[in-house]
């Protein structure tokens, strides 16, 4: 894999300035697809970056760029943000998303986010769903903050330490912890904003499973997927070629990467429609949901 990231620092209205990492053939901007990576609280852009890199997202990233945001202050062993520095709000994070793609000359992207990460990249799509193709959402959330995800902010920053890894500065990261914490909710106007192919990722030991659930159930029929992944808690470490699998379906659903061939589909002789077809995410969610469910999750 191409392990060089071209790093460029970008102006966000009411964040200030922001780390963009690219992954990928800076060629793909124009031909291929594009994602648009937002890392959870007490990560940074490495967690993207460490799940691009397992082998079932090769045929993925070989064909795709990759925008890596960086939360203000976020970056691996960063410099304390000014004791002035007023920090944005998960709604003013996601509204200024899209100076990246003006910036960028990039028509739309496919979102990932995870955790707040996934609240922010949900949030730019209600706000500019002309500029967004499809949304990936990794134990989302579309409430107020409850106070749950302490715990696993606390696993994530122990397991950076043990592991050695270069994590965000701890000063500026409770200054996301405070800004994700009174974050306000946006469950009511989901299915009124949102418009773009949904697909909603959780793991079946992770606390946000309810929320997860919530969301599904609020948005119309149809537009929004959702998958459990049995046995963990975080898909993106603990399943990556799950969510590999369930990325790949979901984009050839919205047309993109077509060529592409599924990995479970190389191995399987009955030539199934998930496996030859490219299911939509409305089939996924009205059709096959069962038979998706079990095949990711097996």
């Amino acid at each position: 894999m191409e392990t060089a990231l071209k790093h460029q620092i970008i102006t966000l209205e009411h964040c200030g300035p922001v780390s963009v990492f690219m992954q990928g053939d800076e060629r793909r901007l124009k031909d291929g697809v594009v994602f648009l990576t937002v890392h959870d609280v007490g990560c940074t852009y490495q967690t993207w970056v460490n799940f691009l890199s397992d082998a079932s997202m090769a045929d993925i990233r070989s064909r795709s760029i990759f925008l890596h945001v960086v939360v203000p202050g976020q970056e691996p062993a960063g410099e304390d943000l000014p004791k002035d520095f007023t920090f944005p709000t998960m709604q003013q994070l996601g509204i200024a998303l899209v100076t990246i793609l003006d910036q960028m000359r990039i028509q739309s992207v496919v979102g990932l986010g995870d955790g707040a990460g996934a609240n922010i990249i949900t949030r730019f799509a209600m706000m500019h769903p002309a500029r967004v193709s499809g949304i990936v959402a990794v134990n989302n959330t579309a409430t107020i903050s409850l106070g749950r995800f302490m715990d696993r902010l606390k696993a994530k920053m122990g397991s950076m330490k043990k592991g050695h890894q270069g994590g965000p500065n701890e000063k500026n990261v409770a200054k996301f912890v405070e800004a994700y914490k009174k974050r306000t909710e946006f469950m009511a106007d989901l299915n009124t904003r949102i418009k773009s192919d949904f697909l909603l990722l959780t793991g079946m030991r992770s606390k946000y499973v309810a929320d997860t659930e919530a969301i599904h159930k609020a948005m119309t029929p149809g537009l929004c997927s959702m998958i459990k992944v049995e046995d963990v808690s975080e898909p993106l470490v603990e399943a990556p070629e799950k969510v590999a699998e369930a990325m790949l379906l979901f984009c050839q659903g919205m047309g993109l990467l077509p060529s592409l061939q599924r990995r479970a589909s190389r191995q399987d002789s009955r030539g199934s429609e998930s496996a030859d077809e490219g299911l939509s995410p409305r089939k996924i969610s009205l059709v096959k949901e069962g038979q998706i469910k079990n095949r990711i999750t097996a």
